[in-house]
């Protein structure tokens, strides 16, 4: 009992913890009253979504080094790195060049965009004039062109390729941010490339079609065997070799499920379901959908 006391006259007189001034990284400058800051804090007040034009997130000047040479300390956005692992794909960007350009994609996030993702909207979206994916070479150590997405995201952001964007008819720019849509959306489901995203809120949904995934639709030892995607509940068919990625098939059907009723969409795809794949995602994805209140009609 006496031992226990001390024990517990020592815990009172240690000094209160304080948590760490830790800078969110992604905020705007503290003081900084320029014109792009004022979009980004405008965006963030409407939204709660930092909004970012460039994916260096930090670039302090920390001091001079022994030789009398500035250093600084830099935090990049670092698309490529997950949770617990780091994927085979880098990212080069064309960023938007003029204030002009900036507004103008401002107000296309708010007005166009944002009445469909209120509810989904990512912890940061980095807007870009062109985002370039590159792949690992398993062969040796450089990187080859794979495409052009229009979002790739990782946890703590989305980025989003404008390119489109400009010159677009009104009746357009509503068909681009119905697309932008669905991809924030897939993101929202959460789970890891990796794993296929079946470890992530819609992880059923991919798992009817793991083994498929962005394979070749042929086995090796019967190449003469054609497997029809359409029959194994995917509702595009894109490619010649191969079945659809995971985030293809899904954004296929978050398309789908949001421009049609049940009765149109199965009107439409019911027909190649012999399998019953394709009424199996529906119903796992639709009450998904439901769920963030977005309607496409």
């Amino acid at each position: 009992m006496i031992a226990l006391t001390g024990c517990l006259c020592a815990c009172q007189q240690e000094d209160e913890l304080e948590p760490l001034d830790v800078t969110n990284s992604f905020a705007t400058s503290p003081g900084a009253t320029d014109e792009e800051t004022k979009l980004k804090e405008n965006f963030y007040n409407t939204t709660g979504c930092h909004l970012l034009f460039n994916d260096t997130l930090r670039h302090e000047y920390k001091g001079t080094d022994e030789n009398g040479k500035p250093y600084y300390e830099t935090e990049l956005l670092g698309l490529e790195y997950q949770l617990t692992s780091t994927s085979n794909f880098r990212f080069k960007f064309d960023y938007l060049q003029t204030l002009e350009q900036k507004r103008q994609v401002t107000a296309f996030l708010q007005n166009d965009l944002l009445p469909y993702i209120k509810n989904v909207m990512p912890y940061s979206l980095l807007v870009a004039n062109g985002i370039d994916e590159y792949q690992r070479n398993t062969m040796d150590v450089s990187y080859d062109y794979v495409g052009s997405p229009l979002t790739y995201n990782n946890l703590r952001c989305l980025a989003l390729n404008v390119s489109r964007l400009w010159g677009l008819t009104q009746e357009e720019r509503k068909a681009y941010a119905q697309d932008i849509c669905c991809e924030i959306i897939f993101a929202s489901f959460g789970g890891t490339a990796g794993n296929k995203y079946t470890d992530g809120k819609a992880g059923q949904f991919f798992s009817i079609n793991y083994n498929n995934y962005s394979t070749p639709k042929s086995y090796w030892w019967d190449p003469t065997n054609i497997l029809n995607p359409l029959e194994l509940g995917f509702l595009e068919d894109p490619y010649e070799n191969n079945f659809s990625s995971p985030k293809e098939d899904a954004v296929a059907y978050i398309k789908a499920c949001l421009s049609m009723t049940e009765e149109e969409f199965f009107e439409k795809y019911g027909e190649n379901d012999i399998n019953g794949y394709t009424r199996q995602k529906y119903d796992i994805i639709k009450p998904l959908l439901e769920a963030t209140g977005i309607k496409f009609n």
